[in-house]
């Protein structure tokens, strides 16, 4: 299909690898997720620089496609999205409130809601509120078996009954109630029905002690494909909205999603050589018989994992080749075969994009390296210049299907 591209790096032409992002693609995934979710309210998830995509660039599109809110891990780029103008609700969950006092005076000053999971978290919010002179804004997180972050079962009365203090007080307020399945990436696992009654119990028990939140949420991506019934007043989608299998059994095409970002490179050098011939440090590849070789300018350095050799392909003038031999810091090597007709230096390699144009894809990178396709994108280094491009592709209207669940969680 054709693609055109716009916001190219000024660097793109001069160092070897490239990242393109297709907003179109985040545009069209966000549009499909929200066809799908029960829910009133979308987040789209951008932590991470938007898994690798572009904080900004992609919090944006997801906004212009319909996504009520952002969500980020970490508070420093939430106020990145308030500094590049971005209006639309935030909220923020991982911080370190003893050492972070000013970063969270700033998150508050900009209107960024905030997780909190602990009286301690509590104490030190409302300490910045009060001198602010305003309420810090809240989601109470639960710890409903991740044991990660959030406040235990046990613990939950106590937060709650402070939290609805300090409202009393003028120094917070519990906009919202959330928590995060320890089985998120596996749908029908029974332990998420078990949280998701845990969780209703602990709105409960925040309503009974005062409090009145306007959201509850729960689900992230698998969720919001395969469990209707989680997504009571909001769906945090992930994964999803970047066109990777937010689980092992799905496949995003079946719903109409597809991969935004691609890495390319140049083929920088074809060599022919004998029969018996080692490739790469330690010679853990050796040819069995006459083969022509393909370098290309990409490494460790660059987020490319050492374990995809022998285990993944790369697309070169529409052949999908091997990797062969140790990945190196800046560079690994290609099998072309016995014949390397139609392929010349500085041909396009795609490392891996969208499967429907002929490339793997991000989750096969996973795959041949016992993970999955969000380690792959996050873990591709900031030293690549990133392209945004509009592609022609628009999203297919989307069918529900007739078994879907029957609304939200009461």
């Amino acid at each position: 299909m054709r693609r055109n591209a716009h916001q190219l790096s000024p660097l793109a032409a001069t160092l070897s690898g490239q990242v393109s992002v297709d907003l179109s693609a985040i545009s069209d995934n966000v549009k499909a997720l929200k066809k799908r979710a029960k829910a009133p309210f979308f987040m789209a998830v951008v932590k991470g620089n938007a898994y690798g995509h572009g904080l900004v660039e992609v919090a944006r599109t997801a906004i212009e496609a319909g996504a009520h809110w952002l969500g980020t891990a970490q508070l420093s780029e939430a106020i990145e999205l308030r500094k590049a103008g971005i209006t639309e609700p935030i909220l923020s969950w991982l911080y370190l409130a003893s050492q972070t006092s000013d970063t969270i005076r700033e998150a508050l000053e900009n209107s960024i809601d905030v997780s909190l999971g602990s009286v301690h978290q509590l104490e030190v919010l409302a300490g910045i509120a009060k001198d602010l002179g305003r309420p810090a804004v809240v989601h109470l997180e639960l710890d409903s078996g991740l044991s990660r972050g959030g406040a235990r079962k046990e613990d939950w009365a106590a937060l709650v009954a402070r939290a609805r203090q300090a409202e009393l007080e003028g120094t917070l307020r519990v906009r919202g109630v959330w928590t995060h399945l320890a089985w998120a990436d596996v749908p029908a696992h029974p332990g998420n029905a078990a949280a998701v009654a845990g969780f209703e119990d602990a709105v409960s028990a925040a309503r009974e002690a005062g409090l009145t939140p306007e959201l509850r949420h729960v689900s992230s991506s698998a969720n919001i494909l395969e469990r209707p019934e989680f997504h009571f007043d909001m769906v945090r989608a992930g994964l999803a909205i970047y066109g990777l299998a937010p689980a092992d059994h799905l496949d995003p095409a079946d719903f109409g999603l597809r991969p935004a970002l691609s890495v390319t490179a140049p083929l920088v050098m074809v060599k022919k050589v004998p029969a018996g011939t080692g490739v790469s440090y330690e010679h853990q590849a050796i040819t069995y018989e006459p083969r022509y070789l393909g370098l290309i300018p990409l490494g460790y350095a660059d987020g490319i994992p050492k374990g995809i050799s022998g285990r993944s392909v790369v697309n070169i003038a529409g052949r999908r080749v091997p990797v062969i031999g140790k990945v190196c810091m800046d560079q690994f090597m290609v099998d072309l075969g016995p014949d390397a007709t139609g392929i010349d230096v500085g041909n396009t390699a795609v490392l891996f994009g969208d499967p429907a144009e002929g490339a793997a894809s991000a989750d096969d990178w996973g795959a041949a390296i016992g993970s999955h396709g969000d380690e792959i994108i996050n873990r591709i280094a900031p030293r690549l210049p990133r392209a945004y491009r509009s592609s022609a592709y628009q999203c297919p209207d989307y069918q529900e299907p007739a078994a879907a669940g029957q609304g939200n969680v009461a």
